[in-house]
């Protein structure tokens, strides 16, 4: 799938060209330069505007579309169907490199016995352990020692090493962190409080979070780069241990095994990354707003129809009318906090939103489901 500029009528990407255009120099040598305070600003903008599809996730969307327009401005006008078919040449490219095996190591709140110990999701593999990260990998706590800012991460978490094969670093990273968090997804799923409040507005509801940093090591075990990556949300938790190990661990191998076989998997893998991420934040009216965007791409993606929001998700429940009024003040809560800043109880607002992607995971029956998306075709169309 190619690389596009977004459709949206009120996007104009030959209007920032036109701007870079105007302030263009390009040298005998054939250096290209801008004499434009705003560049960072139109750059920016630009990236916005262009689609990535999900394959070019890991990519640095930043130096691929500042080379491609520098590639473009060199030999001729900016033009935005040049720009957008240098940008697919660049990416082209970059997908003709070779994959290397690449490990990132990183730490998650969880308590022995592990739910899960090892398993692969999306070609990566993840292990869950509590002995030491194998000694080729010592460079990890060289790197992190030099950035003293970074918050340590409690001796108390799990370590985990995701192993995959990928083109470059920041790809490895992107991928890692996503299967992680997808498997994260589940176990706070299954695990996050519903019905009481832990730590208040100012700490993460998740109960299993990651560590305060993570890096990404070759196949010899040095580190593939300088950069690492860090949380700079990061608040310690306790770790989490389920009060019944043999059901949470059957729960999440269920929904792992059902999200690879359903047709609509990836949107489900997209609300679920976005419902814990959310979850880590520790402003809950950050997370109330996060939460609700997770939900919307649940039940009423590519569809900008937010009443279908709050019908879809009342209908999963017996007292449709009931939990619809909850729903809407859940709604015009969410509204007033991003329009004004009004933050009346986020925590037990966000605590109360919880409770509807949750109610997917009791969904064990596919005419359940097939009667869902055959009901709402109906109805809301």
């Amino acid at each position: 799938m190619r690389v596009r500029w977004k459709k949206n009528k009120n996007l104009k990407p030959e209007v920032v060209l036109a701007k870079l255009e105007s302030s263009k120099t390009v040298s005998d040598d054939k250096r290209v330069s801008f004499s434009l305070w705003e560049y960072d600003e139109i750059m920016s903008a630009l990236i916005n505007m262009v689609e990535f599809p999900r394959h070019c996730d890991g990519f640095d969307y930043e130096r691929i579309v500042s080379a491609a327009v520098s590639n473009i401005a060199r030999s001729m006008a900016l033009d935005k169907v040049k720009v957008i078919d240098e940008i697919n040449e660049i990416i082209k490219l970059e997908n003709s490199i070779s994959e290397q095996e690449f490990h990132l190591l990183t730490k998650v709140s969880l308590a022995q016995p592990y739910p899960i110990e090892e398993l692969v999701l999306e070609n990566a593999k993840i292990e869950i352990f509590n002995d030491s990260y194998p000694e080729k990998f010592l460079g990890r706590n060289e790197v992190i020692s030099k950035y003293p800012e970074i918050s340590k991460t409690p001796e108390h978490y799990a370590n985990v090493i995701v192993s995959l094969k990928e083109k470059t670093v920041r790809r490895a990273a992107t991928k890692s962190l996503r299967v992680l968090d997808l498997v994260r997804s589940l176990f706070c799923l299954f695990g996050n409080p519903t019905g009481e409040i832990l730590g208040g507005q100012w700490k993460p509801i998740n109960v299993v979070r990651l560590g305060s940093a993570h890096t990404v090591h070759k196949d010899t075990g040095e580190i593939a780069s300088k950069d690492f990556w860090y949380e700079p949300n990061f608040s310690p938790a306790k770790v989490f241990k389920p009060n019944n190990l043999d059901v949470f661990t059957k729960n999440c191998k269920w929904a792992m095994e059902k999200l690879e076989l359903i047709p609509y998997g990836s949107i489900l893998k997209d609300s679920l990354l976005r419902y814990v991420r959310a979850l880590d934040e520790r402003d809950q009216n950050t997370a109330m707003i996060r939460l609700w965007g997770a939900i919307e791409g649940l039940v009423a993606p590519s569809e900008n129809n937010y009443d279908l929001v709050t019908r879809r998700c009342a209908f999963l429940f017996d007292d449709y009318e009931y939990h619809k009024q909850i729903l809407e003040h859940l709604r015009e809560y969410r509204n007033a906090n991003v329009h004004s800043g009004d933050d009346l109880s986020p925590d037990f607002n966000t605590m109360t939103l919880m409770r509807f992607p949750i109610k997917w995971s009791q969904w064990r029956s596919q005419n359940e489901k097939t009667l869902y998306r055959r009901t709402n075709h109906q109805s809301y169309q």
